[in-house]
C-alpha cells in the first residue's frame, strides 16, 4: 500500500517536472576577461596588503604602513625602497596573477 503510493508519487513527480531550456551563454570579449582579471587582481591585492590605488600607466600604489611601494602590472616588477615589502608584493603578485591568468589549453595543443 504504501510502495503503491510511492510509485504513483514518483510518476506524478516525473510528469510535472517543469522543462529546462538551456539558453546560450554570451562569450566574453577579452576586453571583458581583461576587466574582470584585473578586478579581481586588485581586489585580492587588497586584501593583503589593505590600501592599494591605482597610478597612471597601469601601475599601482601600495601603502603599507607608510612604506610604498609601486607595482607595474604590465611586467610585474616592484619598485619599493623597503626589500621585504618589495619581494612581499613581487610574490603576491606572481602568484595572484598565476592563479587567475593560468597558462591557455587551447595554445598548448
Amino acid at each position: 500500500m504504501v510502495s503503491d503510493s510511492v510509485v504513483a508519487l514518483v510518476l506524478n513527480a516525473s510528469r510535472e517536472l517543469p522543462k529546462v531550456v538551456v539558453e546560450s551563454e554570451h562569450e566574453p570579449t577579452d576586453e571583458e576577461e581583461t576587466k574582470k582579471a584585473d578586478k579581481i587582481m586588485h581586489a585580492l591585492l587588497v586584501s593583503l596588503f589593505g590600501d592599494v590605488k591605482y597610478e597612471e600607466e597601469g601601475k599601482l600604489l601600495i601603502n603599507v604602513d607608510g612604506i610604498v611601494a609601486h607595482l607595474d602590472k604590465q611586467s610585474g616588477e616592484v619598485e619599493s625602497e623597503n626589500e621585504g615589502l618589495k619581494e612581499r608584493v613581487k610574490t603576491a603578485f606572481r602568484r595572484i596573477r598565476s592563479a587567475v591568468k593560468p597558462i591557455p589549453l587551447e595554445g598548448s595543443c
